[in-house]
């Protein structure tokens, strides 16, 4: 029975081992070589066995599935990588913000650094790799996307909390290319560059800057968060009451909301 629906649909078992190559390459960090060179092996030895077909079978899905895991692997890191150094004691990192700080209270913001460099005493040393960091304490200057900044922090590898089933949050951010996340102090910042934002963040910045100036204390980031995915003026109890009820996905740039605005633009153009 189950041989005659295989016939009428063959492609469902590799579809099948590589979709469960893929989940797995997703929650398990796998070198990308090792990956293609058992694969390789297995697809061979498929070839080998073709006088065994539920041996070459067998062979041919693991195979698959590791080139499922494969399409997820990250590449293989760089000698000068972050990841690779010992994250023991605080690293001064000098890089370039990869985009807006995010600031979610008034004493705590998250940094998305692309480092260049690490500072040893009066050494520079070249090194790559996307770091995320919360910094603590009020920010005594405004910084901006594409900024080069120096700050002062402890990286360590991103753990996940221990929940069965839960969200896997450090393959989230293995598939954003940021393997170290960390901390440091706001007075431990220094800008290196002025704020000279690119234009569709300086325009950004303009918008909600209007909106600021036009509307209510309350409606202003609402609005924000709703057309331009703003929320880091959003009051504390409209951000926890969208988050109790399920839509704070509302406050995410998303074809509705520029469904929204461009519906606002073309009512305001028709008057």
């Amino acid at each position: 029975m189950i041989e005659r629906r295989l016939e009428t649909a063959p492609l469902l078992p590799p579809a099948a081992a590589f979709t469960a190559g893929i989940a797995a390459g997703a929650w398990l960090s796998f070198p990308a070589p090792g990956l293609l060179a058992a694969a390789a092996a297995l697809l061979l030895a498929a070839l080998a066995s073709h006088r065994h077909p539920r041996a070459a079978l067998v062979l041919v899905l693991a195979g698959v599935a590791l080139l499922g895991a494969l399409r997820v692997a990250g590449p293989r890191l760089p000698v000068d990588h972050l990841a690779r150094r010992a994250l023991d004691g605080t690293l001064s990192l000098e890089g370039r913000l990869g985009e807006e700080p995010v600031r979610w209270t008034g004493e705590r913001t998250r940094l998305l650094l692309d480092v260049a460099a690490v500072h040893v005493g009066p050494e520079r040393r070249p090194a790559v790799g996307r770091v995320q960091l919360t910094v603590y304490g009020e920010l005594a200057l405004p910084l901006g996307e594409t900024q080069r900044v120096l700050v002062d922090a402890r990286l360590h590898r991103p753990v996940n909390f221990r929940n069965p089933g839960g969200f896997d949050y450090a393959a989230h951010l293995r598939r954003a290319g940021i393997l170290l996340v960390g901390h440091a102090r706001a007075d431990r910042i220094t800008a290196l560059t002025p704020d000279a934002p690119p234009w569709p963040v300086a325009v950004k910045r303009w918008a909600v800057g209007a909106i600021a100036a036009r509307l209510p204390p309350t409606s202003a980031p609402l609005l924000a968060g709703l057309l331009l995915g703003e929320r880091s003026a959003l009051p504390r109890e409209i951000d926890e009451s969208f988050r109790r009820a399920g839509v704070y996905h509302i406050l995410a740039v998303s074809g509705f909301n520029v469904a929204l605005l461009a519906g606002v633009v073309f009512g305001g153009l028709a008057m």
